[in-house]
C-alpha cells in the first residue's frame, strides 16, 4: 500500500449515493478515508488547489457531457482514482464510463458505503502494485547504471547512494545514506555541492561544470559533473532532489594527454625532412609542418582548408583531387606523384602518401600525409617535360616507411630503398638487376604490363604475397601501388611500385569479423527466447496482467524486437561481406508477396496517419520470379519501413507492380522528404546515412546495403529516384522466370547469383 493508505482523501461530487440519502444518514466510509462533498462547478476549483486520492462521481450529473467531465477531472488531477456510482444499471453505459477514464463504476445496489470502501481500497492497492513494479525497475536501473545517482530529501539528508557513487568518490553507501549531504561531501575539497543542490530545492534544474574532488580519507581524486533536479510528490510539492553524477576523470586526463601528444607531434613533424600535413574527417587540412611552410613560403593559416591547392601543378590538380576524394570516400591510403610549386616559383616533383587515421573505436578522424622529394632535390619548370627517373637518386627515399621499387621497361629492378630490404628480407644490392618475377614469383605480371602499355595507375589493397624465406614460405598482405614513369607524355620508361605492410591490419580485421559473426549469432538465441516469453506474458498464458504491467511489458517487447532486428541486420551484413549469403530458389509470385507485406503493415501505417496502397498491373498478376521468398519479403518490408519513417502524417505510400517482355518491376513510392540526387547511389553503400536521415531517424546504414546485395544475388537490381510528389521511389527489377524454370526442383544460389545443385 502507498503512503496514501495512512490518510485517504475522497472528494464526493454531485451528492452521496442514493442508498445513503434514503436513510438520511451521514455519508461515511470509515477510517482512514475522509470524505468531502462538493458540487460539480466547485469540484473543478477544489481539484485545482488540492490533491485527492479518490473522486466519487454521481453519474446523475454527467448527462451527455460525461466524457468531457471525466477527462477534465483526469486533466486537473491525473493521479486521482475516479469511481462513478450510477442509479442506471445499464452495463453498456457502465462500460462506456470506464473507457472514458473511470477507474470503476458501481450500480445502485453496489454503491453502499461498504462496497464503496472495498472498491476504493482495491483500486488503490492495484495502483500500488503497478507503482511497486515501477519502483523495482527504477531500483534495478539505478543500481546498474554507470552514472552516479544520489537522492536527498527536503532536509538534504541522503536517501539513496548507488554503487556508481561508491566507485566515483570511494564513499560507502552505508556511510553516506542517512547523513546530511554536506557531511557526506565534507572530505571532498574544492566542491560547492551543498549550494548546487540547495538551488535544486528551490525548484531549479542545475547543470554543473567540471569540478575537481579529493577524498582525503582514501586519496581518491578526479573530476566530475553533476545534474540536479527537484523531486515532487503527486501534489506538486518539492520533497527532495535527484542528482545524476558523471565521472569525467578519464576524459579530462585524455584531454590533457591529447594536448601533450599534439605538442610532441608538432615538434616531431617539424624535425622531419619530409613535408607533412594532417586533415580532418571532412577533407580539410588543418596542419602543415615547418618543412612544408618553408617550401611554399606561407603561414599555416594561409595553407589551412583548401589554400594548399594553389601549389599543385594545374596539370596534376584534377587527377590529384580525384585520387584523394575517392580515397576519402573509401577510407583507404593513397599514393600519387605530384608537382608542387615552391616559394621561388619552380615546381618540384614529389611522391605523396596519405594514410587514414582512426580512433580506438574505429571512428575516422582524417588523414596524415607526407611528401618525399623523388628528384633528389632537382626542380622542374612547368614548361619542361617531366624528367626520367633513370637518373633519379634515392637519397631522400632511403628512410621512407614505404618500400619503393623502380623497374625499367623490361621489369628489371633499377633502384630500391631501405624499406624494401626489410619487407623482402633481401639486401638491396642483391635486388638491383633482378627481374621482378624472380623476386615475387606469384605476382601477376599482367598488372605491370597494363601499367606500362596503358599508363594506368593501379592500387592493390590487402594483396596476398607469398615470399620464399630461409624458414620456408611466408604469407604476407601488402598494399601495393603501381604507376608509370615517363620520359614524356606518351612514352613510359618503367614502373614504380610502392609496398606498405598490411598483414597485421588484415589479420586484425579478419579476427574482428569472426568475433562479430559469433557474437551476433549468440545474441540472437536469448533475444528470440525473450520475445517468446514476453508474448506469453502479454497474452495471459502466464497469468493475468494488470494494466500497468501490460504497458511495461509492451515497452520491453518493442525494445527486444528492435534489438532482434539489429542483430539480424548484422548477420546479413556479415554474410554479404564474407560471400556466404546462401539463398534458396523457388518460383515466387511477386504480386501475392507484395499484397501480403501490405496487409501485414497496414495497421501500423494507419496508426501513423499514412495511407498504404498496393496496385498490380493485370499482366503482372500471375508472373513469377525465381528466388528466396523470405529474403525478398525482408527487402520489401525494409523498404516499406523506411517509407513509413520518412513520410509525414497525412502522406501516402504506394506499391505498384508492372511487367514488360522479360522483367517484372516493383515500385515503392512515398510522399516523404525525398533523397537528393547526390545521395541516390550512396544510400546503398555500407554505413552511409543521408543528411536528412540523420536529422530525422538515426540508423546504422546497413539495411539498404543488404537489400541491394540480396536483389543482385537474384540477378536483379534496386535503384532510387525522386518522384513527381518530391518523395522517393525505390524500384526493384527482377528477370522473369520461364515455365521450364518453374517446373524445376528448388535449388540454392550463392551470393553472386550462380546456381548450385
Amino acid at each position: 500500500m502507498t503512503s496514501a493508505m495512512d490518510s485517504i482523501q475522497a472528494l464526493v461530487v454531485g451528492g452521496s449515493p442514493i442508498t445513503t440519502r434514503s436513510t438520511n444518514g451521514e455519508f461515511s466510509l470509515g477510517a482512514p478515508i475522509t470524505t468531502i462533498t462538493a458540487e460539480l462547478n466547485e469540484a473543478f476549483a477544489v481539484l485545482s488547489s488540492r490533491f485527492y486520492d479518490v473522486v466519487l462521481l454521481n453519474a446523475d450529473l454527467l448527462g451527455t457531457a460525461a466524457e468531457q467531465i471525466i477527462q477534465k477531472i483526469v486533466l486537473l488531477s491525473p493521479g486521482s482514482v475516479i469511481v462513478v456510482f450510477d442509479e442506471d444499471e445499464d452495463e453498456d453505459r457502465l462500460l462506456q464510463l470506464i473507457k472514458m477514464g473511470a477507474g470503476e463504476c458501481l450500480t445502485i445496489q453496489e454503491s453502499n458505503p461498504v462496497n464503496l470502501r472495498k472498491t476504493i481500497l482495491k483500486l488503490l492497492e492495484r495502483n500500488d502494485g503497478a507503482g511497486w513494479l515501477s519502483d523495482q525497475i527504477s531500483q534495478a536501473l539505478l543500481g546498474s547504471t554507470f552514472e552516479g545517482v544520489v537522492v536527498c530529501d527536503e532536509n538534504l539528508q541522503v536517501l539513496l547512494w548507488n554503487p556508481a557513487m561508491e566507485r566515483i568518490f570511494e564513499i560507502d553507501r552505508n556511510e553516506a545514506t542517512g547523513r546530511f549531504f554536506e557531511e557526506t561531501f565534507a572530505g571532498l575539497s574544492l566542491t560547492n555541492e551543498n549550494e548546487e543542490i540547495g538551488r535544486a530545492l528551490q525548484g531549479k534544474r542545475v547543470i554543473s561544470r567540471e569540478r575537481y574532488f579529493h577524498n582525503e580519507a582514501t586519496g581518491k581524486n578526479g573530476f566530475f559533473t553533476a545534474f540536479y533536479s527537484p523531486m515532487r510528490n503527486r501534489r506538486g510539492e518539492i520533497v527532495g532532489v535527484l542528482g545524476i553524477v558523471k565521472d569525467v576523470t578519464n576524459s579530462k586526463i585524455n584531454e590533457r594527454k591529447s594536448s601533450e601528444m599534439a605538442q610532441r607531434l608538432v615538434a616531431l613533424t617539424n624535425a622531419s625532412s619530409n613535408m607533412q600535413w594532417l586533415s580532418d574527417s571532412s577533407d580539410n587540412r588543418v596542419f602543415f609542418n615547418k618543412r612544408w611552410l618553408e617550401f611554399v613560403g606561407n603561414l599555416l593559416d594561409d595553407e589551412r582548408g583548401c589554400g594548399w591547392r594553389r601549389h599543385v601543378h594545374p596539370e596534376d590538380l584534377k587527377r590529384y583531387r580525384e585520387t584523394s576524394e575517392n580515397a576519402f570516400e573509401s577510407r583507404t591510403p593513397w599514393h600519387i606523384e605530384v608537382r608542387l610549386k615552391g616559394s621561388n616559383g619552380h615546381y618540384v616533383r614529389y611522391f605523396e602518401s596519405a594514410f587514414p587515421l582512426f580512433l580506438v573505436d574505429q571512428s575516422f578522424i582524417g588523414y596524415v600525409g607526407y611528401c618525399t622529394d623523388i628528384n633528389g632535390g632537382r626542380v622542374t619548370d612547368p614548361r619542361v617535360p617531366a624528367v626520367d627517373l633513370t637518373s633519379t637518386t634515392f637519397n631522400s627515399l632511403a628512410m621512407s616507411p614505404i618500400g619503393i621499387l623502380n623497374l625499367d621497361k623490361d621489369l628489371i629492378v633499377r633502384n630500391a630503398n631501405q624499406r624494401i630490404e626489410d619487407l623482402f628480407c633481401i639486401p638491396v644490392k642483391e635486388l638491383i638487376g633482378k627481374k621482378i618475377s624472380d623476386i615475387l614469383g606469384a605476382f601477376d605480371l599482367t598488372t605491370l604490363q597494363v601499367v606500362l602499355s596503358r599508363a594506368e595507375r593501379i592500387q592493390l589493397d590487402n594483396h596476398k604475397v607469398v615470399l620464399e624465406t630461409e624458414s620456408g614460405e611466408s604469407v604476407r598482405y601488402w598494399d601495393i601501388s603501381l604507376w608509370p614513369q615517363r620520359l614524356d607524355a606518351d612514352n613510359a620508361t618503367g614502373v614504380c611500385m610502392s609496398f606498405i605492410e598490411a598483414t597485421e591490419r588484415y589479420e586484425s580485421s579478419q579476427q574482428k569479423e569472426e568475433f562479430i559473426a559469433a557474437l551476433v549469432h549468440d545474441l540472437k538465441t536469448p533475444l528470440i527466447g525473450a520475445e517468446q516469453t514476453l508474448e506469453a506474458m502479454l497474452t495471459g498464458a502466464m497469468g493475468p496482467v494488470y494494466a500497468g504491467h501490460e504497458q511495461v511489458l509492451s515497452v520491453l517487447q518493442n525494445s527486444n524486437r528492435s534489438l532482434l532486428a539489429m542483430v539480424q541486420n548484422m548477420i546479413d551484413l556479415h554474410r554479404c561481406e564474407n560471400d556466404i549469403l546462401q539463398l534458396s530458389q523457388q518460383p515466387i509470385k511477386i504480386a501475392a508477396l507484395a499484397r501480403e507485406c501490405t496487409e501485414e503493415l497496414r495497421a501500423l501505417f494507419n496508426s501513423h496517419g499514412i495511407q498504404l496502397k498496393c496496385l498490380v498491373d493485370l499482366k503482372a498478376e500471375s508472373l513469377s520470379v525465381m528466388g528466396d521468398r523470405m529474403a525478398i519479403r525482408r527487402v520489401i518490408l525494409n523498404l516499406l519501413d523506411n517509407a513509413l519513417k520518412f513520410t509525414p502524417f497525412g502522406g501516402s505510400v504506394a506499391i505498384s507492380i508492372r511487367s514488360d517482355a522479360d522483367a517484372i518491376r516493383l515500385d515503392i513510392a512515398d510522399t516523404g522528404i525525398g533523397i537528393s540526387e547526390a545521395e541516390c547511389e550512396k544510400i546503398f553503400t555500407k554505413s552511409f546515412q543521408g543528411k536528412m536521415g540523420r536529422q530525422i531517424h538515426g540508423s546504422a546504414g546497413i539495411g539498404l546495403f543488404v537489400c541491394r546485395k540480396i536483389i543482385r544475388a537474384h540477378s536483379g537490381d534496386i535503384t532510387v529516384s525522386k518522384n513527381a510528389l518530391n518523395g522517393s521511389t525505390f524500384t526493384i527489377e527482377f528477370p522473369l522466370c520461364s515455365k521450364q524454370e518453374i517446373s524445376c526442383q528448388p535449388r540454392n544460389i550463392d551470393k553472386a547469383g550462380c546456381n548450385q545443385g
